[in-house]
């Protein structure tokens, strides 16, 4: 970054990030080391981080974060230079290493560790964000906004070790999706029934997306199912999902204690409590996009009785 960098020009830059997109899979491997990055900053710590570091850090960040499938976190660590928010000092050596095969767009994971490559904001923007921790806080919330539902941003800014809750104004959804989905559903969880009450309000009952608002999922009643905060939580991180017969599907990698049993296994295969006659059940698409981009498949078999 030649001129001096202000808050505009930086917000612009973290918003117009180059995140690799093809249908409607998730790509979220920039935004966490952004966030990765964001929090270190915000922590006082050096401003460039050796991949030694960041490798299983933000391993363990895909795996909790990212789409379920296999992800590899020296493509972020490398192709975010291409943004104008990052750097590796160690270029020239990572970039010999591509230029001798005219196949490769990445340099080689062995190559990024032999060379104790370090990766961290350019110095400029560095001091700039240092600052303004209120830039930060607005960057970070902005980020989780693009990519990620809301019931993930507390988890994911505890699992980076931001230092603080975000306090900035969130875009605005559609309160008449809320309305709609509670109403059809009669306020009530459509995995175990729950319907809470507090006077006249629904206690912990919430509107949940199918394919996930920041995917482009619509507030349309055919993406959307009421579920209590604890599925609807569940059901976002991919330990709950449905199949083409909208019955209900519990990923193998849940575990956990007999409490689990009663939560969410006992609701394997039963089938997904149906919004009142005549309003629009989720269609398949969004289900089948559920089962590619959240879903932590392969999914639990029936409990014998």
């Amino acid at each position: 970054m030649s001129a001096p960098p202000n808050d505009r020009d930086i917000l612009d830059r973290f918003s117009s990030i180059s995140v690799w997109k093809r249908g409607g899979e998730r790509a979220p491997h920039k935004p966490l080391l952004i966030l990765y990055a964001l929090a270190r900053l915000q922590r006082g710590e050096s401003r460039l981080t050796p991949f030694g570091t960041i490798e299983p850090d933000l391993g363990q960040l895909l795996d909790d974060f990212g789409p379920p499938r296999a992800t590899r976190p020296e493509y972020p660590f490398w192709h975010l230079q291409s943004d104008g928010i990052w750097e590796v000092p160690e270029r020239a050596v990572l970039q010999a290493d591509i230029d001798a095969a005219p196949h490769r767009h990445n340099p080689r994971l062995t190559v990024i560790r032999s060379s104790n490559a370090r990766g961290g904001f350019p110095t400029d923007l560095h001091e700039h964000l240092r600052a303004r921790p209120e830039l930060v806080n607005t960057i970070a919330q902005q980020v989780l906004d693009d990519q990620w539902e809301p019931s993930f941003h507390k988890d994911i800014l505890d699992a980076v070790g931001m230092p603080w809750v975000p306090s900035v104004k969130r875009p605005a959804r559609d309160p008449a999706f809320r309305d709609t989905i509670l109403r059809i559903y009669e306020c009530r969880c459509a995995v175990c029934g729950y319907d809470g009450m507090l006077g006249a309000s629904g206690l912990g009952i919430e509107a949940a997306h199918v394919r996930w608002h920041a995917a482009g999922g619509a507030d349309t009643e055919d993406n959307g199912i009421a579920l209590c905060s604890f599925h609807h939580k569940v059901f976002d991180r991919g330990a709950i999902g449905l199949d083409e017969g909208r019955h209900i599907l519990i990923s193998q990698h849940v575990r956990g204690s007999e409490r689990i049993h009663e939560l969410l296994l006992r609701h394997i295969d039963n089938p997904l409590r149906p919004p009142q006659a005549g309003e629009l059940p989720p269609s398949l698409d969004n289900i089948r996009w559920h089962q590619r981009e959240v879903f932590r498949g392969p999914a639990r078999g029936v409990l014998e009785s």
